[in-house]
Protein backbone atom coordinates (compact mmCIF):
# COMPACT_ATOMS: atom_id res chain seq x y z
CA UNK A 1 0.00 0.00 0.00
CA UNK A 2 1.29 3.18 -0.92
CA UNK A 3 1.36 6.98 0.73
CA UNK A 4 -1.31 8.28 -1.55
CA UNK A 5 -3.55 4.84 -0.78
CA UNK A 6 -3.39 5.34 2.99
CA UNK A 7 -4.35 8.79 2.66
CA UNK A 8 -7.29 8.03 0.04
CA UNK A 9 -8.38 5.36 2.53
CA UNK A 10 -8.32 7.87 6.06
CA UNK A 11 -10.14 10.19 3.15
CA UNK A 12 -12.74 7.16 2.82
CA UNK A 13 -13.56 7.67 6.43
CA UNK A 14 -16.07 10.80 5.85
CA UNK A 15 -16.76 9.32 2.40
CA UNK A 16 -20.53 11.07 2.19
CA UNK A 17 -21.62 7.57 0.55
CA UNK A 18 -20.23 5.23 3.93
CA UNK A 19 -21.48 7.94 6.00
CA UNK A 20 -25.15 7.96 5.00
CA UNK A 21 -25.02 4.48 5.53
CA UNK A 22 -24.10 4.84 8.97
CA UNK A 23 -25.90 7.68 9.98
CA UNK A 24 -29.21 6.40 8.69
CA UNK A 25 -28.07 3.20 10.74
CA UNK A 26 -28.08 5.99 14.02
CA UNK A 27 -30.79 7.33 13.03
CA UNK A 28 -32.63 3.91 12.79
CA UNK A 29 -30.87 2.87 16.03
CA UNK A 30 -32.53 6.36 17.96
CA UNK A 31 -35.63 5.41 16.78
CA UNK A 32 -35.39 1.82 18.10
CA UNK A 33 -34.74 3.65 21.57
CA UNK A 34 -38.13 5.86 21.17
CA UNK A 35 -35.58 9.31 21.37
CA UNK A 36 -37.45 11.16 18.14
CA UNK A 37 -35.62 14.55 18.89
CA UNK A 38 -32.16 12.51 18.73
CA UNK A 39 -33.21 11.00 15.10
CA UNK A 40 -33.98 14.33 14.41
CA UNK A 41 -30.84 16.12 15.64
CA UNK A 42 -28.90 13.49 13.74
CA UNK A 43 -30.67 13.86 10.11
CA UNK A 44 -30.87 17.84 10.11
CA UNK A 45 -26.84 18.01 11.44
CA UNK A 46 -25.64 15.80 9.22
CA UNK A 47 -28.06 16.48 5.80
CA UNK A 48 -28.54 19.83 6.66
CA UNK A 49 -24.46 20.27 7.39
CA UNK A 50 -24.11 18.66 3.44
CA UNK A 51 -26.47 21.46 2.06
CA UNK A 52 -24.86 24.53 3.59
CA UNK A 53 -21.71 22.80 2.51
CA UNK A 54 -22.47 22.78 -0.97
CA UNK A 55 -23.85 26.51 -0.61
CA UNK A 56 -20.86 27.69 0.97
CA UNK A 57 -18.66 25.95 -1.99
CA UNK A 58 -21.14 27.76 -4.61
CA UNK A 59 -21.07 31.56 -2.84
CA UNK A 60 -16.67 31.35 -2.16
CA UNK A 61 -15.70 29.24 -5.27
CA UNK A 62 -12.58 28.81 -4.42
CA UNK A 63 -10.75 26.45 -6.68
CA UNK A 64 -9.05 23.26 -5.43
CA UNK A 65 -4.79 23.17 -5.50
CA UNK A 66 -3.79 22.78 -9.09
CA UNK A 67 -1.36 19.95 -7.92
CA UNK A 68 -3.60 17.31 -6.09
CA UNK A 69 -2.08 13.85 -6.24
CA UNK A 70 -6.35 12.21 -6.90
CA UNK A 71 -9.00 13.91 -9.25
CA UNK A 72 -11.43 15.34 -7.29
CA UNK A 73 -14.48 18.12 -8.94
CA UNK A 74 -15.86 20.65 -7.61
CA UNK A 75 -14.53 23.71 -5.66
CA UNK A 76 -12.20 23.85 -2.25
CA UNK A 77 -13.66 25.76 0.67
CA UNK A 78 -14.76 24.65 2.75
CA UNK A 79 -13.69 20.87 2.65
CA UNK A 80 -16.75 18.81 2.42
CA UNK A 81 -14.63 15.69 4.15
CA UNK A 82 -13.47 18.05 6.99
CA UNK A 83 -17.07 18.74 7.54
CA UNK A 84 -18.38 15.60 6.89
CA UNK A 85 -15.96 14.27 9.51
CA UNK A 86 -16.48 16.72 12.06
CA UNK A 87 -20.48 16.34 11.84
CA UNK A 88 -20.50 12.58 12.00
CA UNK A 89 -17.67 11.88 14.34
CA UNK A 90 -18.52 14.27 16.56
CA UNK A 91 -22.54 13.03 16.64
CA UNK A 92 -20.78 9.46 17.65
CA UNK A 93 -19.42 11.27 21.00
CA UNK A 94 -22.13 13.36 21.34
CA UNK A 95 -24.69 10.09 21.26
CA UNK A 96 -22.59 7.13 22.70
CA UNK A 97 -20.05 8.76 25.13
CA UNK A 98 -22.10 8.89 28.67
CA UNK A 99 -23.26 5.14 27.29
CA UNK A 100 -19.58 4.44 27.72
CA UNK A 101 -19.76 3.67 31.43
CA UNK A 102 -15.83 2.68 31.39
CA UNK A 103 -14.00 5.72 32.16
CA UNK A 104 -10.58 4.52 30.08
CA UNK A 105 -12.91 3.06 27.19
CA UNK A 106 -15.23 6.23 27.00
CA UNK A 107 -11.49 8.55 27.17
CA UNK A 108 -10.36 6.35 24.34
CA UNK A 109 -13.58 6.19 21.86
CA UNK A 110 -13.77 10.24 22.42
CA UNK A 111 -9.47 9.91 21.36
CA UNK A 112 -10.74 7.67 18.74
CA UNK A 113 -12.90 9.97 16.79
CA UNK A 114 -11.40 12.96 17.61
CA UNK A 115 -8.37 11.49 15.75
CA UNK A 116 -9.99 10.08 12.99
CA UNK A 117 -11.50 13.92 12.26
CA UNK A 118 -8.17 15.29 12.46
CA UNK A 119 -6.78 12.77 9.90
CA UNK A 120 -9.25 12.76 7.35
CA UNK A 121 -9.18 16.80 7.40
CA UNK A 122 -4.79 16.12 7.23
CA UNK A 123 -5.65 13.67 4.62
CA UNK A 124 -7.14 15.80 2.13
CA UNK A 125 -4.14 18.16 2.65
CA UNK A 126 -1.91 15.30 2.05
CA UNK A 127 -3.88 14.60 -1.19
CA UNK A 128 -3.69 18.22 -1.97
CA UNK A 129 -7.08 18.86 -2.82
CA UNK A 130 -7.47 21.17 -0.27
CA UNK A 131 -5.04 23.84 1.47
CA UNK A 132 -5.13 24.06 5.40
CA UNK A 133 -7.51 26.60 5.10
CA UNK A 134 -10.52 24.51 3.92
CA UNK A 135 -10.02 21.87 6.08
CA UNK A 136 -10.07 24.31 9.24
CA UNK A 137 -12.97 26.24 7.87
CA UNK A 138 -14.49 22.89 7.04
CA UNK A 139 -14.13 21.53 11.09
CA UNK A 140 -15.10 25.24 12.55
CA UNK A 141 -18.36 25.37 10.19
CA UNK A 142 -19.26 22.28 10.95
CA UNK A 143 -18.90 22.56 14.56
CA UNK A 144 -20.74 26.07 14.48
CA UNK A 145 -23.50 23.72 12.65
CA UNK A 146 -23.80 21.01 15.46
CA UNK A 147 -23.91 23.75 18.25
CA UNK A 148 -26.69 26.02 16.26
CA UNK A 149 -28.85 23.01 15.60
CA UNK A 150 -28.70 21.46 19.24
CA UNK A 151 -29.35 24.76 20.02
CA UNK A 152 -32.39 25.25 18.47
CA UNK A 153 -33.88 21.77 19.13
CA UNK A 154 -33.11 22.33 22.56
CA UNK A 155 -35.04 25.49 22.37
CA UNK A 156 -37.90 24.03 20.52
CA UNK A 157 -37.96 20.77 22.62
CA UNK A 158 -36.36 20.99 25.83
CA UNK A 159 -36.77 17.19 26.60
CA UNK A 160 -32.91 15.62 26.94
CA UNK A 161 -31.53 14.32 23.92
Amino acid sequence: MSLIDLWVFISFLADRNLLIILLSTLILYSLYKKNIKQAVFIFISYVGGIILSKILKEIFQIPRPADALIQVGGYAFPSGHAMSAVLFYTLLIFIFQKKIENKSARISFIIANILIILLVGLSRIMLKVHTIYDVVGGFVIGLFWLFLVYKVIEKISPKNL
